[in-house]
């Protein structure tokens, strides 16, 4: 149990560490951060139109490095409000970032359903295939998890266009803006990926399902397969894949940063992009907001099964 503790402990406080010493980096390299950044302040309120006289050496500065991971570990862990700089003045962080975080879960976890939903539907009606044509579509459906996220969305957004000048007929927005804001599109896009790798996981797992001895006992016994199939095989399958949804959800927060910018949304994409050049405490907030809220509730889950199952930490894994 104590083992347990501390393994659970080191797998959530080691990627909060390296978060914070990815985002103080700046910090590393650079002897005047704080010059930069009131220099990129400058920039973009339009006092100053370029940069050009900025002389900063490369070098490696691990006290200033040292000191700012710290400042804002204490910060953040003291609830302490960080600020950040937007339209010539310093703000608070908090409540700020909270619509724009609350704008991309909503984008990343309906887009977590869709991708589950879709995933069970086709990998079940693959399973259920002859032969030949599953291997097929088992074949095209890997070609398209090799398919960049950014070629299927633009792809998408091209296709929607392609309608639009052929037919007059708008089937969706592709660009977020306040008159016609857009909720499906990027909601599809991010479950695209995460389908095609649900799908592959579920029907190795259905494979592996369908080499069991109890499989053999049941279709012996003169059950139909697919009943075996939609009840026994992808109840057990779907247990096992729950273990695949830190790498789900990688990919979806991967593919988010994309969508986001090509389609203008006001997520936590935006936030960063727009305040993290003058203020890069703003990336590390946002990270963390993207990875904290998730860990907990993968653990709270994955101990939930494990303790109904009874199964250990290494069967788990």
């Amino acid at each position: 149990m104590v083992v347990s503790v501390l393994r659970h402990g080191l797998n959530f406080s080691l990627p909060i560490i390296g978060v914070f010493f990815i985002g103080a980096l700046p910090y590393l390299f650079f002897s005047n951060v704080q010059g930069i950044e009131a220099v990129a302040r400058l920039l973009q309120s339009g006092a100053l139109k370029n940069a050009l006289f900025l002389n900063q050496d490369l070098g490696f500065y691990f006290d200033a490095y040292i000191h700012k991971i710290g400042v804002l570990m204490v910060k953040i862990m003291t609830f302490s409000n960080v600020e950040y700089y937007e339209s010539q003045q310093l703000k608070y962080m908090f409540p700020t970032i909270l619509p724009y975080f609350y704008f991309s879960l909503k984008l990343v976890v309906s887009a977590f359903f869709l991708a589950i939903g879709s995933a069970v539907v086709f990998a079940l009606l693959i399973k259920s295939l002859p032969g030949r044509i599953q291997k097929a579509v088992r074949f095209f459906f890997f070609s398209l998890e090799s398919l960049p996220d950014i070629f299927l969305i633009t792809m998408i957004q091209y296709m929607i266009i392609l309608i639009y000048r052929n037919t007059g007929e708008l089937l969706m927005p592709i660009v977020h803006s306040n008159q016609e804001p857009i909720f499906f599109l990027p909601v599809l896009c991010l479950a695209i990926l995460p389908t095609l790798f649900i799908v592959r996981t579920l029907l190795f797992l259905l494979d592996d399902e369908d080499s069991k001895i109890y499989v053999e006992f049941a279709r012996a016994k003169g059950i139909k397969y697919s009943l075996i199939l939609y009840v026994h095989m992808l109840r057990n399958s779907l247990i096992s894949l729950f273990y695949h949804t830190k790498t789900i959800y990688w990919l979806m927060i991967s593919t988010l940063f994309i969508v986001e910018y090509i389609m203008a949304i006001p997520g936590i994409t935006k936030f960063m992009l727009n305040n993290g050049p003058t203020t890069p405490d703003v990336v590390t907030v946002s990270v963390l907001l993207m990875f904290v809220p998730f860990y907990i509730i993968f653990t709270a889950i994955s101990y939930s099964i494990n303790f109904k199952l009874g199964r250990n930490e290494e069967e788990a894994a």
